[in-house]
């Protein structure tokens, strides 16, 4: 078991209160090496050896530190083998666990075998529920089962079993009574919510029950405790502001979206649970059971004491000009698993774009805070309330690649840099080859993958599916508010910016922002938007200059909701869009949106669903500037159906002149297979305005479009227009 070939694996007996060292040293110059083992069977006090493994991860760690502390080796592994190793709280590396210059320290699973690590405590001592519980209904009586909350657990929001989290007990969808006059301030509601009928006075236990509201805004949902009932108006006073008006959902989103959990009333069938903190009682239905069958025990059930189970920490200097990182440290190969739900109330100042994650804040299984080439390889992070990973403020080099993330509650992978000023360290980070789907189980509104306030980093060939919300963001949208109430306000390093105010011109802006420079190259990004509204398949607003969006493919989004393939958003410039291919998207959304200065070069729009009365490619109106330099070009609208539109008018035709004649529209490829005169009105006009003059309406002679084939064939006249024939990365196809 050699860390590196060529190096000689030492066995470093590193003895509790004494600092290791290495037994030899290999000759030729080349560094020296140490492995250590972890089983769950060891103990800490033991030294590390096969025979004589360690207990812990901490345990590890702190060998290591024995080890450094004398003259030993250079490089080490840390060998974990399988079984599970149970944590209440995160183990954090912090600067002295760093590796040497060069060297890397590494904690990987043995070969073949697989170390989960787990912030769930087992709970036993189930009892059948004798009484029936006040509120709970009637198909309930004689199935549930309660326990003592074990030791250890807090308030607690998850609750797993063998095959992962169970769905809290819940009572809904409701419909919302209250229309909204705005989005959020003064004139509407953030802390009162009307129920209808009797549905409040059913709110028992009240402690630890909890609103799950998608409000007039539908790309944010909030997750909010309640305070206090008037069960005789049905009024709920709840304990946190709400992101935008708790009132029906703009944009022809269903009004049902208000849900009650955490009540008896939502005990209703089997794998509901409930947590009721007066008593410190879990109550569950087990699932799993044929109906007719006696009722057993639950099993295997596991409750969760921490949000975060591992962290990489340097000296963080918040507000000062530097920090010191951690370096060198690789996690490869490791299950990290049941972790609590992370708390986010709306209105504060600290929540990212819309709310839809927290700035600087422990809401991940594994976060890296102050590190530089630190990776995390091969990894598993599942069943989960909180995020996956995220890369917070400083996180410079660092590699995360061919990591599943899924079945959790909140992003998959996030990047967090500091706010607006001149303190640029989140960047340089590869996100690659991993797979991330089913995330967003508990908080609708999370991203598969995002970069906020994080540039220069590589996002490529990842599996992007299954999410209810956007498959790939790059942001950085600020409400730059002095007094810390607008969103992501009090993230503004205002001693950097000086007298900004956030009203200037993006060309003046962008210095400040760090979200310039990333490559989104050739993932694969699928069955997204299942859940929220005016949401992307990838993402760019509010961000720096730069940004490719290249080589992506990106399909099959069911969603009935208002949903992009790909969209450049408010107060956003100079992003490249190259190469993608965007195949049976929804009919309420857009191939290709862009609202700034943006640039839409070979790419393929086709097969869309339904009557795409947004358009195929769309250029929409922004306060923050207009389209002018834009180039559009050498693109491939392929429709299928009579009525598809290519272009959408409304927008593009406003004005004296026109917006089309400040960009550079010019050819691209028309065609509809069941209407080859579909584009001839709009070819006309653009003719007019001086636009379009090389493109042509005409077959493009695709390989197999219905099978996702894009290549062209010899005889295309797209060819004669020098568009490039895409062919998708090998393995992205197989990947789905």
């Amino acid at each position: 078991m050699r860390p590196h070939a060529g190096w000689i694996a030492l066995v470093v007996a590193a003895c509790v209160g004494t600092a290791g060292r290495a037994a030899a040293a290999t000759g030729g110059g080349q560094p020296r090496a140490a492995e250590l083992f972890v089983a769950p069977d060891g103990r800490d006090d033991q030294p590390g050896t096969k025979d004589q493994p360690l207990a812990s991860l901490a345990g590890a760690r702190d060998a290591v530190r024995r080890i450094k502390q004398g003259e030993g080796p250079q490089s080490i592994t840390v060998w974990l083998a399988g079984g599970t190793y149970r944590q209440t709280q995160a183990v954090v590396f912090g600067l002295e666990d760093s590796a040497a210059d060069g060297q890397q320290i590494t904690y990987a699973a043995l070969p073949g075998q697989t170390p989960v690590i787990s912030g769930g405590v087992p709970v036993q001592a189930w009892q059948e529920v004798a009484e029936h519980p006040p509120g709970a209904p009637p198909q309930a009586r004689g199935k549930l089962w309660w326990a003592p909350a074990p030791q250890g657990v807090g308030e607690l929001n998850v609750l797993f079993d063998g095959l992962g989290m169970l769905p809290r007990a819940r009572v809904g969808p409701l419909a919302h009574t209250r229309d909204a006059g705005g989005w959020r301030g003064g004139d509407v509601e953030h802390t009162t919510l009307p129920l209808p009928g009797d549905e409040a006075a059913r709110i028992q236990p009240l402690r630890g029950a909890e609103v799950l509201a998608i409000g007039a805004a539908p790309w944010t949902m909030n997750i909010l405790g309640i305070e206090s009932v008037d069960a005789a108006t049905g009024l709920l006073h709840l304990a946190a502001p709400s992101t935008y008006a708790l009132a029906r959902p703009k944009f022809g989103f269903a009004p049902d979206s208000i849900w009650i959990e955490n009540t008896f009333a939502g005990l209703d069938g089997p794998g509901r649970w409930l947590f009721d903190p007066a008593t410190r009682r879990i109550y569950v239905w087990p699932r799993g059971q044929t109906p007719g069958e006696d009722i057993v025990a639950p099993a295997d059930i596991v409750a969760p004491t921490t949000v975060e189970l591992l962290r990489i920490e340097g000296r963080i200097d918040r507000d000062g000009p530097a920090d010191t990182p951690v370096r060198g440290l690789v996690f490869r190969g490791l299950t990290f698993t049941h972790g609590l739900r992370y708390e986010s109330a709306g209105l504060s100042g600290w929540g990212l774009q819309h709310d839809w994650e927290r700035f600087d804040s422990p809401t991940a299984l594994v976060r890296l805070r102050g590190a530089e080439a630190c990776a995390i390889e091969q990894c598993r992070l599942v069943h989960t309330g909180g995020s996956g990973l995220r890369l917070d403020l400083h996180a410079r080099r660092n590699r995360i690649v061919g990591n599943e993330i899924a079945e959790i509650g909140g992003a998959g992978i996030l990047l967090a840099g500091y706010g607006p000023g001149l303190k640029d360290v989140n960047r340089d980070n590869e996100i690659t080859r991993n797979h991330v789907h089913r995330v967003g189980r508990l908080w609708w509104h999370c991203i598969g993958i995002w970069a906020w306030q994080s540039g220069h980093n590589r996002i490529a060939h990842n599996h992007v599916h299954h999410v209810p919300y956007t498959g790939i963001a790059v942001t950085g949208r600020i409400g730059w508010d002095r007094s810390g109430q607008a969103e992501c306000s009090r993230t503004v390093r205002w001693q950097d910016v000086g007298a900004a105010t956030g009203g200037e011109p993006w060309d003046q802006r962008e210095r400040f922002l760090h979200g310039r420079a990333n490559a989104i190259e050739h993932n694969d990004i699928h069955h997204v938007m299942e859940v929220m509204h005016d949401g992307n398949g990838i993402y760019i607003s509010g961000a720096g200059r730069d940004n490719a969006v290249r080589g992506n493919f990106l399909h099959d989004v069911e969603s009935a909701a208002v949903a992009e393939g790909i969209r450049c958003d408010d107060d956003q410039n100079e992003t490249l869009i190259e190469g993608n291919v965007v195949w049976r998207f929804g009919s309420f959304g857009t191939g290709i949106c862009s609202k700034g200065r943006n640039h839409v070069v070979n790419n393929i729009v086709a097969c869309p669903r339904g009557s795409v009365s947004r358009g195929m490619i769309s250029l929409e109106s922004d306060h923050w500037g207009d389209h002018a330099g834009s180039r559009i070009q050498r693109n491939i609208l392929y429709a299928v159906e009579p009525g598809q539109t290519f272009v959408w008018r409304s927008i593009i035709a406003q004005g004296d002149p026109p917006p089309i004649t400040k960009i550079d529209a010019d050819y691209n490829v028309y065609f509809n297979a069941r209407d080859p005169h579909a584009a001839d009105e709009y070819l006309a006009w653009a003719r007019e305005h001086g636009r379009e003059t090389h493109s042509l309406q005409a077959d493009p002679m695709f390989e197999n479009p219905a099978a996702g084939d894009f290549r062209l064939k010899a005889a295309s006249p797209a060819l004669q227009l020098q568009i490039q024939s895409i062919e998708l990365q090998p393995g992205i196809r197989e990947e789905r």
